[in-house]
Protein backbone atom coordinates (compact mmCIF):
# COMPACT_ATOMS: atom_id res chain seq x y z
CA UNK A 1 0.00 0.00 0.00
CA UNK A 2 0.92 3.65 -0.82
CA UNK A 3 1.50 6.53 1.38
CA UNK A 4 -1.34 8.79 1.70
CA UNK A 5 -1.01 11.73 0.11
CA UNK A 6 -0.41 15.35 2.27
CA UNK A 7 -4.15 16.49 0.64
CA UNK A 8 -5.43 13.56 1.71
CA UNK A 9 -3.80 13.65 5.15
CA UNK A 10 -5.36 17.08 5.74
CA UNK A 11 -8.61 15.86 4.32
CA UNK A 12 -8.42 13.25 7.25
CA UNK A 13 -6.53 15.36 9.97
CA UNK A 14 -9.76 17.80 9.51
CA UNK A 15 -12.59 15.57 9.24
CA UNK A 16 -11.20 13.50 11.95
CA UNK A 17 -11.19 9.97 9.68
CA UNK A 18 -9.17 7.31 11.07
CA UNK A 19 -6.49 5.23 8.97
CA UNK A 20 -8.40 2.30 9.24
CA UNK A 21 -11.42 4.43 6.86
CA UNK A 22 -9.16 4.85 4.24
CA UNK A 23 -7.96 2.44 1.49
CA UNK A 24 -6.07 2.94 -1.74
CA UNK A 25 -7.22 1.98 -5.13
CA UNK A 26 -5.78 -0.01 -7.35
CA UNK A 27 -5.72 3.32 -10.23
CA UNK A 28 -3.26 5.68 -10.26
CA UNK A 29 -2.70 5.77 -6.72
CA UNK A 30 -6.57 7.34 -5.86
CA UNK A 31 -7.58 7.10 -2.73
CA UNK A 32 -11.35 6.04 -1.22
CA UNK A 33 -13.12 6.75 2.04
CA UNK A 34 -15.48 4.53 3.95
CA UNK A 35 -19.36 5.52 3.25
CA UNK A 36 -19.72 5.00 7.17
CA UNK A 37 -17.20 8.28 7.90
CA UNK A 38 -18.82 10.38 5.35
CA UNK A 39 -22.01 10.16 6.97
CA UNK A 40 -20.34 10.81 10.18
CA UNK A 41 -18.61 13.56 8.76
CA UNK A 42 -22.01 14.94 7.08
CA UNK A 43 -23.61 14.67 10.10
CA UNK A 44 -21.66 16.59 12.12
CA UNK A 45 -20.72 19.72 9.76
CA UNK A 46 -25.15 19.45 9.60
CA UNK A 47 -25.03 18.56 5.56
CA UNK A 48 -28.90 18.00 4.56
CA UNK A 49 -30.19 16.04 1.67
CA UNK A 50 -33.75 16.60 -0.26
CA UNK A 51 -35.53 13.94 -1.16
CA UNK A 52 -34.08 11.98 -4.40
CA UNK A 53 -34.82 11.97 -7.76
CA UNK A 54 -35.14 8.82 -9.29
CA UNK A 55 -33.65 9.12 -12.77
CA UNK A 56 -33.62 5.07 -14.03
CA UNK A 57 -35.28 2.19 -12.54
CA UNK A 58 -34.69 -1.01 -13.51
CA UNK A 59 -35.02 -3.72 -11.15
CA UNK A 60 -35.29 -6.55 -13.97
CA UNK A 61 -31.53 -5.38 -14.93
CA UNK A 62 -30.45 -4.08 -11.59
CA UNK A 63 -30.27 -0.29 -12.97
CA UNK A 64 -30.59 2.29 -10.51
CA UNK A 65 -30.03 6.40 -11.64
CA UNK A 66 -30.66 8.31 -8.54
CA UNK A 67 -29.86 12.57 -8.29
CA UNK A 68 -29.19 14.15 -4.98
CA UNK A 69 -29.38 17.50 -3.47
CA UNK A 70 -27.23 18.66 -0.38
CA UNK A 71 -26.76 21.41 1.56
CA UNK A 72 -24.23 22.82 3.85
CA UNK A 73 -25.07 26.31 5.06
CA UNK A 74 -25.75 28.76 1.98
CA UNK A 75 -24.10 25.64 -0.34
CA UNK A 76 -25.68 23.46 -2.18
CA UNK A 77 -24.32 20.51 -4.59
CA UNK A 78 -25.62 17.95 -6.49
CA UNK A 79 -25.00 14.67 -8.39
CA UNK A 80 -25.67 11.28 -9.34
CA UNK A 81 -25.69 7.86 -8.06
CA UNK A 82 -25.55 5.09 -10.51
CA UNK A 83 -25.34 1.74 -10.53
CA UNK A 84 -25.41 -1.31 -12.85
CA UNK A 85 -24.39 -4.60 -13.29
CA UNK A 86 -21.16 -3.08 -15.20
CA UNK A 87 -20.53 -1.25 -11.96
CA UNK A 88 -22.02 -3.13 -9.21
CA UNK A 89 -21.62 -5.97 -7.68
CA UNK A 90 -23.77 -5.32 -4.45
CA UNK A 91 -27.37 -6.99 -4.77
CA UNK A 92 -29.23 -3.39 -3.90
CA UNK A 93 -28.47 -1.66 -6.88
CA UNK A 94 -30.98 1.17 -5.72
CA UNK A 95 -29.03 1.73 -2.17
CA UNK A 96 -25.96 1.33 -3.99
CA UNK A 97 -26.95 4.22 -6.37
CA UNK A 98 -28.42 6.51 -3.17
CA UNK A 99 -24.76 5.99 -1.59
CA UNK A 100 -22.91 7.11 -4.58
CA UNK A 101 -24.79 10.11 -5.14
CA UNK A 102 -24.66 11.43 -1.66
CA UNK A 103 -21.16 10.41 -0.97
CA UNK A 104 -20.27 12.42 -4.35
CA UNK A 105 -22.44 15.57 -3.12
CA UNK A 106 -20.65 15.08 0.87
CA UNK A 107 -17.17 15.61 -1.39
CA UNK A 108 -18.29 17.71 -3.72
CA UNK A 109 -19.48 20.95 -0.49
CA UNK A 110 -15.91 19.47 1.02
CA UNK A 111 -14.33 20.70 -2.19
CA UNK A 112 -12.58 17.21 -2.56
CA UNK A 113 -14.65 15.31 -5.43
CA UNK A 114 -12.50 14.14 -7.68
CA UNK A 115 -9.46 14.06 -5.60
CA UNK A 116 -10.65 11.73 -2.81
CA UNK A 117 -13.23 9.07 -3.74
CA UNK A 118 -15.79 7.09 -1.95
CA UNK A 119 -15.32 3.39 -1.18
CA UNK A 120 -19.19 3.26 -2.34
CA UNK A 121 -17.76 5.49 -5.86
CA UNK A 122 -15.08 2.94 -6.21
CA UNK A 123 -16.51 -0.29 -5.57
CA UNK A 124 -14.97 -1.47 -9.15
CA UNK A 125 -11.61 -0.92 -7.68
CA UNK A 126 -9.63 -3.53 -6.09
CA UNK A 127 -8.06 -3.04 -3.16
CA UNK A 128 -3.98 -2.48 -3.43
CA UNK A 129 -2.31 -5.92 -2.78
CA UNK A 130 -5.77 -7.92 -2.28
CA UNK A 131 -6.34 -11.13 -3.66
CA UNK A 132 -7.79 -11.85 -7.27
CA UNK A 133 -11.27 -12.57 -7.27
CA UNK A 134 -12.39 -16.16 -6.29
CA UNK A 135 -15.28 -18.54 -7.06
CA UNK A 136 -17.48 -18.60 -4.55
CA UNK A 137 -18.77 -21.22 -2.86
CA UNK A 138 -22.73 -22.77 -2.96
CA UNK A 139 -24.67 -20.94 0.01
CA UNK A 140 -25.51 -24.68 1.35
CA UNK A 141 -21.33 -25.49 1.43
CA UNK A 142 -20.77 -21.40 3.04
CA UNK A 143 -23.33 -21.74 5.36
CA UNK A 144 -21.15 -22.71 8.63
CA UNK A 145 -18.19 -20.86 7.43
CA UNK A 146 -20.29 -18.03 7.48
CA UNK A 147 -22.15 -18.19 10.56
CA UNK A 148 -18.54 -18.56 12.55
CA UNK A 149 -17.37 -15.82 11.16
CA UNK A 150 -20.73 -13.35 12.27
CA UNK A 151 -19.70 -14.55 15.54
CA UNK A 152 -16.25 -14.24 15.34
CA UNK A 153 -17.03 -10.27 14.17
CA UNK A 154 -19.61 -10.01 17.32
CA UNK A 155 -16.69 -11.45 19.78
CA UNK A 156 -14.39 -8.55 18.37
CA UNK A 157 -13.73 -6.26 21.59
CA UNK A 158 -11.87 -3.65 20.07
CA UNK A 159 -11.30 -1.86 16.98
CA UNK A 160 -7.76 -3.00 16.56
CA UNK A 161 -8.95 -6.69 17.35
CA UNK A 162 -11.49 -6.57 14.33
CA UNK A 163 -9.21 -4.60 12.42
CA UNK A 164 -7.10 -7.62 12.25
CA UNK A 165 -9.22 -10.29 11.31
CA UNK A 166 -10.61 -8.02 9.08
CA UNK A 167 -6.80 -8.45 7.44
CA UNK A 168 -6.86 -12.30 8.07
CA UNK A 169 -10.58 -12.90 7.07
CA UNK A 170 -10.21 -11.31 3.50
CA UNK A 171 -10.20 -14.21 1.40
CA UNK A 172 -13.04 -16.01 3.30
CA UNK A 173 -15.07 -13.35 2.64
CA UNK A 174 -14.18 -13.61 -1.05
CA UNK A 175 -15.54 -17.17 -1.34
CA UNK A 176 -19.07 -16.65 0.71
CA UNK A 177 -21.92 -16.18 -1.65
CA UNK A 178 -21.83 -12.31 -3.09
CA UNK A 179 -25.45 -11.50 -0.93
CA UNK A 180 -23.37 -12.70 2.39
CA UNK A 181 -20.17 -11.33 1.72
CA UNK A 182 -22.57 -7.95 1.44
CA UNK A 183 -24.15 -8.63 4.57
CA UNK A 184 -20.80 -9.90 6.65
CA UNK A 185 -19.72 -6.20 5.32
CA UNK A 186 -22.31 -4.08 6.56
CA UNK A 187 -22.14 -5.94 10.16
CA UNK A 188 -18.17 -5.82 10.20
CA UNK A 189 -18.57 -1.77 9.58
CA UNK A 190 -21.75 -1.60 11.95
CA UNK A 191 -19.33 -3.53 14.80
CA UNK A 192 -16.25 -1.33 14.10
CA UNK A 193 -18.98 1.87 14.58
CA UNK A 194 -20.02 0.51 17.56
CA UNK A 195 -16.51 -0.12 18.91
CA UNK A 196 -15.36 3.27 18.11
CA UNK A 197 -18.21 4.71 19.92
CA UNK A 198 -17.33 2.47 22.92
CA UNK A 199 -13.42 3.64 22.77
CA UNK A 200 -14.66 7.03 22.88
CA UNK A 201 -17.02 6.93 25.84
Amino acid sequence: MGTPSKQLREFMERYKIDADEVWEVRSGGAWAVKHSALERVAAELSITFDRPSVIEANSAEKIAVVCVFAKMGDREEWSFGEASPANNKNAYCYAMAEKRAKDRCILKLLNSHGTVYSDAEADEFAQVGGPTKATTLPKKDAKEIYTKMQGEIRECQSREQLKIWGEANKDRIKIMPEDWQDILRLQFEEMLADLRQREAA
